[in-house]
């Protein structure tokens, strides 16, 4: 073993060394490098091909972690220097063709991510290739993707889409809208609810970034090779990203555990060094937007208002304003002066359940003004402004609305899967043609797994392009057709307007997902707070007030409830939404460590749980609801005013503030102290300030 680690030493020192090298009078070409499949199985092989200069050797090297280190003429090492990993060589042929079989060692743990790059040697002369990921599977990928985010470099060349499912990153060709290749990059972040995964590409059109709220890491793809050049450090729970260039290079990422926005720098090219981070007076951050005088806003999810930042201020008082959007706000973005805000304003009369609308917010003072676009779709989730145009995705209805981004008139609003069961559209962006201006639209859909281009220059009315598929079959995977499994279809029904007798262009005005945003909590209070669909299976009887016995029976009674088409849902629609609920499990926290633990402080909190705040009397392991022969319906109540009251599982609570029946507790802290006679305050108590926010870690957890 000794000697092994002794010669891995000598060949990385000697691979230093020739990266130093002195170079001729003529270059070496720039290789390139390929692999057969990103997804490396334990115990079998994969092939690295490598095209370059006729005649020249190749060596090529492997690291567990990437970087980006300009080493002059001969290229850029995306791998870390001083771990560099050979893994043998090779000439290349007449062709300028050579390959290199590796075989993946049996016992690596599944889920860890490699990155390799080819070092070609001719005489003095030396190049680097790109660099390509790969990651240990257990199986070749297949099944479900989830595509939930895209963005499109500058220049229009390369689209970047990220599928939530399996921790990857879709390469396309933007020009010719073919799919390249495959970037494993990131981890699952399947059952995180709220658009876990944001991709963005920095305004000089370098590095496109990968936010992942299960992550504790942001990868970044150096666009020009599709290499991956960094894994930045960062707390888990990372929503959305943005960045102000004007005078330096500096990144932004909203940040849910931590509260804040994460800062920063690019300096020099290629190294990302984290400044003072940003705190923030809402709750919840997600949607991220930069004005042109480098102030920031931030959209929160369980206040449901924006927040106006002022990064030069001293700490503590870079809160400028916060402005009430009345509803979830789900993205940001700055148009004619305005900041525009789709979101779903839940109504005020009973048995009215709002209106999906696009606020209207000025700059100068940031009062709403009005709204655009009510109702035209349901579910608004994505919003994007380039030049003339403005779009707006309604993932509900399976539409994207286009309008004038100086008046906002409507131009079109656009069915994405015609003569199909609905489309599920999630995120969209303009792709620049050769001058800059856009000659199509991307937007991603979640079930169908494509890319569909909206053609721009023949509208309106505008054009759809052929789909892009993204799938591991290679075809759109189509809803009600087979290509889902049952669960999957119920899936669907639950985030579309069919399930309420509608369609694309004759909406609904909400659908499952509008209050229970993937499966979740849309976090808005009608009186009483929606509830998380999940664990359904394991806590009857349902209701707030316990008054259902049956899943289907809730079911049947949304539809009836919600059904403003007066069209008969198609058949069979209820009982694949009950399949679905009835798989549909909490998500696994961001606030545990990346590797599923407690920590300390957490476990000190779980302690509290279990022994003197008593906390398991009413939500006891494993599901955190009473256990037999205790009710699950208190019919005294618990203090919020509803008797009877049903006991909800914690399960997943750290996704679904505010708290109580009534939603009249903003955090978990505020369950235990806002009303010291209910019995929440009462077991807290006795606790000191420091235990009930060991308290609260751990329920975070949960």
């Amino acid at each position: 073993m000794r000697n092994k680690r002794w010669l891995i030493s000598v060949v990385v020192m000697s691979c230093a060394a020739a990266l130093g090298a002195p170079r001729l009078a003529e270059a070496l070409a720039t290789p390139t490098l390929k692999v057969d499949t990103p997804f490396a199985v334990p115990g079998t092989n994969i092939t690295f091909s490598v095209s370059g200069d006729p005649g020249a050797s190749f060596s090529l090297f492997m690291s567990r972690t990437p970087a980006e280190v300009p080493l002059g003429s001969i290229g850029v090492l995306f791998l870390q220097q001083g771990a560099l990993i050979p893994l043998g060589g090779g000439v290349l042929d007449a062709g300028g063709e050579g390959e290199r079989i590796f075989s993946v060692p049996a016992g690596i743990p599944e889920g860890q991510t490699f990155y390799t790059q080819v070092l070609v040697r001719a005489g003095a002369e030396r190049a680097l290739s790109n660099a390509v990921p790969f990651k240990i599977v257990d199986a070749a990928p297949s099944g479900r993707r989830a595509s939930r985010a895209v963005a499109a470099t500058p220049d229009g060349s390369r689209a970047y889409v990220a599928h939530l499912e399996d921790g990857s990153v879709s390469v396309i060709d933007a020009v010719n809208d073919v799919k390249l290749t495959e970037l494993p990059i990131t981890p699952s972040a399947a059952d995180v609810p709220h658009r876990a995964l944001d991709i963005r590409i920095d305004p000089e059109g370098r590095h496109a970034f990968v936010v992942n709220a299960a992550a504790d890491r942001v990868a970044v793809i150096h666009t020009a090779s599709d290499s991956i050049s960094a894994q930045i450090p960062v707390p888990r729970g990372s929503r959305r990203i943005a960045f102000d260039f004007s005078a330096q290079r500096l990144i932004y990422v909203t940040n849910e555990t931590s509260n804040s926005v994460l800062v920063f720098e690019e300096a020099p090219l290629g190294r990302f060094t984290q400044i003072d981070s940003i705190p923030l007076e809402g709750q919840m951050p997600g949607p991220l937007l930069v004005l042109s005088d480098g102030r920031l806003v931030v959209g929160h999810r369980s206040s449901h208002d924006i927040e106006v930042l002022d990064p030069t201020a001293p700490p503590g008082s870079q809160t400028v304003v916060r402005t009430d959007t009345g509803g979830l706000p789900f993205d940001l973005v700055l148009a004619n002066g305005e900041i525009l805000i789709p979101t779903f304003v839940p109504g005020s009369v009973p048995g009215f359940e709002g209106f999906n609308r696009v606020l209207r917010v000025r700059v100068t003072d940031f009062q709403v003004l009005g709204h655009l676009f009510e109702d035209v779709g349901t579910d608004y989730v994505d919003i994007d402004v380039a030049g003339s145009l403005l779009a707006v995705v309604a993932a509900s209805s399976g539409t994207v609305i286009l309008a004038d981004s100086a008046t906002g008139n409507q131009l079109d609003n656009i069915e994405l899967a015609p003569s199909a069961p609905t489309a599920t559209p999630q995120d969209s962006v303009f792709v620049p043609g050769t001058d800059g201006d856009p000659t199509k639209l991307y937007v991603v859909n979640y079930f169908r797994e494509t890319v569909r281009p909206i053609l721009l220059s023949l509208g309106p009315p505008f054009v759809l392009g052929d789909e892009i598929p993204l799938s591991w079959s290679g075809q759109p995977r189509v809803p009600l057709s087979g290509d889902l499994t049952p669960e999957e279809d119920g899936d669907w029904f639950f985030r579309s307007v069919n399930l309420f007798g509608a369609n694309a262009l004759s909406p609904n005005r909400v659908s499952c997902s509008t209050c229970h945003i993937d499966g979740a909590s849309d976090n808005l209070t009608r009186r009483r707070q929606a509830p998380p669909g999940w664990g359904l299976a394991e806590s009857a009887p349902y209701g707030w007030n316990g008054n259902q016995q049956v899943l289907s029976d809730v079911i049947a009674g949304a539809v009836n409830r919600h059904n403003s088409a007066g069209t008969s849902p198609p058949t069979g629609a209820d009982a694949l939404v009950l399949s679905f609920m009835e798989a549909l499990q909490p998500p696994a926290s961001i606030y545990l460590t990346i590797d599923g633990g407690l920590t300390p402080a957490a476990q000190a909190g779980k302690t509290l749980f279990e022994g003197v705040a008593g906390c398991s009397g009413c939500h006891a392991a494993p599901d955190f609801i009473p256990t037999p022969p205790n009710p699950l319906t208190i019919e005294e109540g618990i203090g919020t005013g509803l008797a009877p009251a049903n006991v909800p599982s914690l399960r997943g609570a750290w996704a679904t503030a505010p708290y109580l029946h009534d939603g009249s507790a903003q955090t978990l802290l505020d369950v235990l102290i806002i009303n010291p006679s209910d019995v929440h305050g009462m077991l807290a108590a006795p606790l000191t300030p420091v235990q009930r926010e060991l308290l609260v870690e751990y329920m975070k957890t949960l």
